[in-house]
Formats: C-alpha cells, sequence, structure tokens
C-alpha cells in the first residue's frame, strides 16, 4: 500500500506541477491495504511479525496484474463467506 501510493503522489505530482495539488488530492483518499483481507482468509499468522503472512498472488509481477489478480483473490474470499442471515 505504501509502494502504491508513493506511485501516485509521484504521477499526480507530475500531473499537476505541484506537490501541494497531489497532496490535496491525496488527502481526500482512503487507503486501505487490500491484501490484509486475503492473509486473514488464507490463516498463515507470522509469530514474528504479529500478523498474518501476506500472500503471493501469482503471475507476472506488474500493476495492471497485481490488479487483476488482487481481484480475483478478493472474489474467492467474498464467495468462501456465509451470507449474513439479517
Amino acid at each position: 500500500m505504501d509502494f502504491d501510493r508513493g506511485v501516485f503522489e509521484r504521477e499526480l505530482v507530475r500531473h499537476y506541477g505541484s506537490a501541494e495539488a497531489a497532496d490535496r488530492w491525496l488527502a481526500g483518499c482512503r487507503w486501505h491495504d487490500a491484501m490484509v483481507p486475503y492473509a486473514v482468509w488464507k490463516g498463515l499468522w507470522s509469530v514474528k511479525r504479529g500478523t498474518y503472512r501476506n500472500q503471493r498472488l501469482g503471475g507476472p509481477h506488474d500493476a495492471v496484474a497485481d490488479c487483476r489478480l488482487l481481484l480475483d483473490k478478493l472474489r474467492q474470499v467474498a464467495q468462501a463467506l456465509p451470507v449474513p442471515r439479517w
């Protein structure tokens, strides 16, 4: 997530021509690590780090492929969860 935010920030500075404009744009964003739900679902705990271990997505490691693979993994997680009875 930190890497992705940095990429967005650099591209926004390039697009807007100023760090202030990029900061204003980024201030309106909420950042969540989309890998966390998948890591929790896989359930591999790291005693050393005190959190669930990040999981490899597989495939080539590039921005577009990572996004598509992560969406596929999150769909798997969503399909495996029980439907709430409200």
